[in-house]
């Protein structure tokens, strides 16, 4: 137990809320939200409320907002959100998750060479072995782009290993050293800044941005000079359309009055996507007698292939999204049975 958890266990170790309390307070709660009319019985029953999020003003931008009951403590939310590992759900497609500490180093990410061996898998590995600089089919920086085109032939397993464990743990050194900023994609559109779309993604409801300000504060999206809070740190592989991406990430959390909340961005995605962020906030109810957690859920994702589609394209991909978060939610649900 990290000192972060030590002191949100002790602000919500006594927190507890009846059904009635909440239902006198629940719009006040979720006001900054899109939710309104809750039903708590029904959530309490498994169901999984979902609505779009809020409006995004750039065009690769999609939000959805989910709402659900866990049959347990916010205490218990917040820690199994740090340590769940969806790579034990197949139906999620993440092929592996795995912490690393405070400043990770390239030896850090030796589980790129236990990768598994699909399909999905082996568009990343042919896409690194026979990349292209001048038409990267991977999302990279010019320096990486060099740094793989100019690593010499051999292993082809040892060869990627070698390449993404310094691209990994160097963008992570960039994210936690407070350079994100000049942090960059080369694509055929030109070049794109991750932090860009993050703060665009944050800002796309203002409510919402509100709400969360605070946390976001003391994160190194927007920390400055700042020291920002410690979080949870990974890195991760997970399928996009038949394709793997790899991902560096990190999670952090503090209290809130009597409630949690959490900030998960993904800030490096090296195929499909440029950024995520997804952000919870946790409060302690009882319902029917039981200690239980009411949680929202926002999940918001900037990706290159959304800026072209209009709509009902855009609705059907707004709907696709909200399944799979949906699959997600219920994945993460069943740890607690």
């Amino acid at each position: 137990m990290n000192l972060l958890q030590k002191s949100i266990f002790s602000v919500l170790g006594l927190c507890c809320l009846s059904t009635n309390a909440l239902h006198a307070d629940l719009n006040s709660d979720l006001a900054f939200s899109n939710f309104t009319n809750v039903d708590l019985n029904s959530l309490a029953d498994g169901n999984i409320m979902q609505v779009k999020g809020g409006l995004v003003y750039f065009q690769r931008g999609i939000i959805t907002q989910s709402l659900y009951v866990v049959n347990a403590s916010p205490a218990e939310v917040q820690s199994k959100l740090v340590h769940w590992n969806p790579a034990d759900h197949s139906e999620l497609k993440v092929w592996f998750h795995k912490s690393v500490p405070a400043n990770p180093k390239p030896a850090d990410f030796s589980s790129l060479s236990g990768l598994p061996d699909n399909s999905s898998i082996k568009f990343l590995h042919d896409s690194t072995e026979k990349f292209d600089a001048a038409n990267p089919p991977l999302q990279v920086s010019k320096q990486e782009a060099q740094l793989i085109a100019s690593t010499p032939p051999g292993d082809s397993k040892s060869r990627f290993v070698n390449i993404w464990s310094q691209i990994l743990s160097e963008r992570f050194a960039s994210f936690l050293s407070g350079r994100l900023a000049s942090d960059t994609y080369s694509s055929s559109a030109g070049e794109m800044h991750p932090l860009d779309d993050i703060r665009s993604l944050i800002h796309s409801d203002p409510k919402v941005y509100v709400q969360f300000q605070h946390l976001f504060n003391q994160t190194p999206i927007r920390a400055g000079a700042g020291k920002p809070l410690p979080g949870y740190l990974y890195y991760q592989s997970f399928d996009i359309q038949g394709s793997a991406a790899l991902v560096d990430g990190a999670m952090y959390q503090a209290a809130n009055g009597t409630s949690i909340q959490s900030c998960d961005i993904d800030f490096y995605v090296n195929y499909g996507v440029f950024a995520t962020v997804e952000l919870e906030q946790l409060w302690p109810v009882t319902i029917n007698g039981k200690n239980e957690t009411l949680v929202w859920r926002d999940d918001l994702v900037s990706a290159p292939s959304i800026a072209y589609l209009h709509g009902t394209e855009r609705l059907a991909s707004g709907m696709i999204m909200l399944q799979d978060v949906k699959q997600n939610i219920e994945a993460f649900k069943s740890e607690f049975r």
